[in-house]
């Protein structure tokens, strides 16, 4: 089921680091338009004017949420592509933008510029949701000086107006260097592994070096109950510790991946659809009775129906992630059984060493 665009305002606040260091390293590719210290001044105000972007579409956003398809997943470009176009327009806004030479406006050549097609999205903005995201960007602080858009799509206006389109941000300017510089990482460095960068205003991708993921994790956990989280910090560096492979996949669907001797153990995942939880692919658990009898009665019955993928077994007509693992929630409860979690996964690597 489709969550409302209001959630997954939510969800990206959620996403935005809970804190930004003063100063950190940063990769030279990225001072070409900034020095470190305007940098430094810029992401953490960038940060600030995303937050309040995500608060505009959790009070207003609702008009504007027309997912391409009903999809239970949260891929923004097919369940939200209004939230798409904003980022499509921001990043254009960045990467053809030049700066004034007080680095306090962003200049634009042609009004065609802000929609055009770029690395994150290839497929180009209707005329109507132009209008409608200029509109919803000026609610949210930003000035377009030049631009007429009381039409049908906007466009530069008549001659005796300024040469460019004139972006500024009159509330914090040191704001368009935070987001001319984290859009530039995006176009960069924007993988599979590390997505969405942009609106997460990952800082740590400034960085010429590989970030610690436990850094990684506790930035995503934020949210957690204490206990929780720190249950899954420990259980993360112990594996780590033991030199097991861990895959990471960062972005609005969020996962890391544990293996021993390439056999995947669990992960742990973060989704709006099903928010913090764990998947255990365990596939010796007929061996281990005394573990399973101390799970809860759902994992227990799930783990007798089998491991596997639900339509292939003949269990559900549609795609219930049976492949993944057995799923824990990462909620209140947890703690109740953790240990138990523990002991499962620990026995799993038993087996898998032998």
């Amino acid at each position: 089921m489709h969550k409302p665009i209001s959630e997954m305002a939510i969800y990206l606040q959620n996403l935005l680091p809970p804190e930004i260091p003063q100063t950190f390293e940063i990769d030279p590719l990225f001072l070409a338009d900034a020095t470190e210290a305007d940098i430094y001044k810029g992401v953490p105000a960038l940060k600030t004017f995303l937050h309040h972007l995500y608060s505009q579409l959790i009070t207003d956003g609702g008009p504007f949420d027309k997912p391409k398809r009903e999809s239970h997943n949260t891929n923004i470009n097919s369940s939200y592509p209004f939230i798409l176009h904003l980022t499509v327009i921001l990043m254009n806004i960045s990467l053809h933008g030049k700066f004034d030479n007080k680095k306090e406006a962003l200049l634009l050549n042609e009004s065609e510029t802000l929609t055009a097609i770029n690395s994150v999205s290839m497929q180009k903005i209707p005329d109507k949701r132009k209008n409608e995201c200029i509109q919803f960007l000026t609610a949210c602080g930003l000035h377009f000086d030049g631009l007429d858009i009381s039409g049908k799509k906007p466009i530069k206006t008549p001659p005796g107006s300024p040469e460019h389109i004139i972006i500024t941000y009159p509330k914090n300017p040191i704001m368009l260097t935070g987001l001319k510089v984290m859009a530039t990482v995006q176009h960069n460095k924007g993988s599979k592994y590390n997505n969405e960068i942009l609106l997460r205003c990952d800082w740590r991708t400034l960085t010429n070096n590989p970030t610690d993921s436990l850094l990684i994790l506790k930035d995503l956990t934020h949210t957690l109950p204490a206990n929780v989280r720190g249950f899954l910090l420990n259980l993360h560096a112990h594996y780590m510790s033991l030199h097991y492979k861990c895959d990471t996949y960062i972005g609005c669907d969020t996962r890391f991946e544990y293996f021993c001797r390439s056999k995947e153990l669990w992960r742990y995942n973060l989704t709006l659809n099903n928010n913090h939880f764990i998947t255990i692919k365990a596939q010796h658990t007929n061996k281990y009775p005394e573990i399973v009898s101390r799970l809860p009665e759902r994992l227990q019955n799930n783990i007798k129906n089998g491991y596997g993928c639900g339509k292939k077994m003949g269990t559900t007509d549609s795609c219930d992630s049976g492949c993944r693992g057995y799923r824990v929630p990462l909620d209140d409860s947890f703690m109740e059984i953790s240990d138990v979690v523990k002991a499962w996964i620990d026995r799993e690597v038993e087996i898998i060493k032998k």
